[in-house]
Protein backbone atom coordinates (compact mmCIF):
# COMPACT_ATOMS: atom_id res chain seq x y z
CA UNK A 1 0.00 0.00 0.00
CA UNK A 2 2.90 2.30 1.10
CA UNK A 3 4.86 2.24 -1.94
CA UNK A 4 2.42 1.99 -4.60
CA UNK A 5 0.93 5.23 -2.27
CA UNK A 6 4.53 6.68 -2.68
CA UNK A 7 4.40 5.82 -6.46
CA UNK A 8 1.29 7.90 -6.85
CA UNK A 9 2.89 10.68 -5.00
CA UNK A 10 5.38 10.78 -7.08
CA UNK A 11 2.82 10.69 -10.20
CA UNK A 12 0.49 13.46 -9.13
CA UNK A 13 4.03 15.34 -8.71
CA UNK A 14 5.59 14.80 -12.20
CA UNK A 15 3.10 13.57 -14.63
CA UNK A 16 1.95 15.59 -17.25
CA UNK A 17 -0.95 13.45 -18.01
CA UNK A 18 -3.66 15.41 -16.68
CA UNK A 19 -6.00 12.24 -16.52
CA UNK A 20 -3.20 10.48 -14.60
CA UNK A 21 -2.30 12.82 -12.19
CA UNK A 22 -6.48 13.26 -11.42
CA UNK A 23 -6.85 9.41 -11.32
CA UNK A 24 -3.60 9.72 -8.80
CA UNK A 25 -4.80 12.66 -6.81
CA UNK A 26 -7.92 10.78 -5.98
CA UNK A 27 -6.20 7.39 -5.04
CA UNK A 28 -3.13 8.72 -3.10
CA UNK A 29 -4.84 9.96 -0.23
CA UNK A 30 -7.29 6.89 0.29
CA UNK A 31 -4.40 4.26 -0.26
CA UNK A 32 -1.91 5.87 2.32
CA UNK A 33 -5.05 6.71 4.99
CA UNK A 34 -6.05 3.12 5.00
CA UNK A 35 -2.12 2.55 4.71
CA UNK A 36 -2.27 4.27 8.42
CA UNK A 37 -5.11 2.57 9.47
CA UNK A 38 -3.88 -0.72 9.19
CA UNK A 39 -0.19 0.77 10.90
CA UNK A 40 -2.18 1.95 13.47
CA UNK A 41 -4.19 -1.56 14.11
CA UNK A 42 -0.79 -3.44 13.65
CA UNK A 43 0.78 -1.05 16.42
CA UNK A 44 -2.23 -1.45 18.51
CA UNK A 45 -2.30 -5.46 18.14
CA UNK A 46 1.89 -5.13 18.94
CA UNK A 47 1.42 -3.73 22.36
CA UNK A 48 -1.40 -5.71 23.18
CA UNK A 49 0.48 -8.69 22.55
CA UNK A 50 3.73 -7.63 24.58
CA UNK A 51 0.89 -6.67 27.68
CA UNK A 52 -0.35 -9.72 27.48
CA UNK A 53 2.69 -11.56 27.63
CA UNK A 54 4.10 -9.07 30.59
CA UNK A 55 6.88 -7.92 28.10
CA UNK A 56 8.27 -4.27 28.18
CA UNK A 57 6.66 -1.75 25.55
CA UNK A 58 8.25 0.42 23.02
CA UNK A 59 12.00 -0.87 24.10
CA UNK A 60 12.79 -2.66 21.45
CA UNK A 61 14.10 -0.85 17.80
CA UNK A 62 11.04 -2.06 16.05
CA UNK A 63 8.57 -0.18 18.42
CA UNK A 64 10.38 2.74 18.42
CA UNK A 65 10.46 2.81 14.46
CA UNK A 66 6.73 1.72 14.80
CA UNK A 67 5.76 4.98 16.84
CA UNK A 68 8.38 7.57 15.18
CA UNK A 69 6.83 6.07 12.18
CA UNK A 70 2.99 6.61 13.09
CA UNK A 71 4.11 10.09 14.47
CA UNK A 72 5.44 11.27 11.27
CA UNK A 73 2.93 9.61 9.58
CA UNK A 74 0.04 12.07 11.73
CA UNK A 75 2.31 15.17 10.36
CA UNK A 76 2.31 13.85 6.80
CA UNK A 77 -1.63 14.09 6.94
CA UNK A 78 -1.35 17.29 8.00
CA UNK A 79 0.47 19.23 5.28
CA UNK A 80 -1.82 18.44 2.35
CA UNK A 81 -4.10 21.18 4.06
CA UNK A 82 -1.35 23.60 4.31
CA UNK A 83 0.42 23.85 1.09
CA UNK A 84 -2.45 24.74 -1.15
CA UNK A 85 -0.22 27.14 -3.05
CA UNK A 86 3.02 26.87 -0.93
CA UNK A 87 5.78 24.69 -3.42
CA UNK A 88 7.67 24.63 -0.55
CA UNK A 89 5.70 22.53 1.73
CA UNK A 90 4.30 20.25 -1.30
CA UNK A 91 8.36 19.73 -1.45
CA UNK A 92 8.79 19.09 2.46
CA UNK A 93 5.39 16.37 1.77
CA UNK A 94 7.66 14.40 -0.84
CA UNK A 95 10.54 14.22 1.01
CA UNK A 96 8.79 13.35 4.38
CA UNK A 97 6.68 10.94 2.74
CA UNK A 98 9.68 9.24 0.90
CA UNK A 99 11.85 8.99 4.48
CA UNK A 100 8.46 7.96 6.00
CA UNK A 101 8.51 4.96 3.89
CA UNK A 102 12.03 4.03 3.87
CA UNK A 103 11.62 4.06 7.97
CA UNK A 104 9.15 1.51 7.40
CA UNK A 105 11.05 -0.59 5.46
CA UNK A 106 14.02 -0.45 8.36
CA UNK A 107 10.61 -1.24 10.79
CA UNK A 108 9.78 -4.23 8.71
CA UNK A 109 13.32 -5.80 8.77
CA UNK A 110 13.08 -5.39 12.52
CA UNK A 111 10.17 -6.98 12.97
CA UNK A 112 11.36 -9.35 11.05
CA UNK A 113 14.56 -10.01 13.01
CA UNK A 114 12.42 -9.71 15.98
CA UNK A 115 10.28 -11.95 14.89
CA UNK A 116 12.65 -15.05 14.11
CA UNK A 117 14.60 -14.14 17.17
CA UNK A 118 11.55 -15.84 19.38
Amino acid sequence: MGGYGTYLGFRIRFSNDVEEKAKAKDLHPKLLGGMFFFFALGATGGITSLLTSDKPILESPHAVTGFIGLTLLTIQTILPTLFEGNSGLRNVHGILGSGIMTLFLVHAFLGLQLGLSY
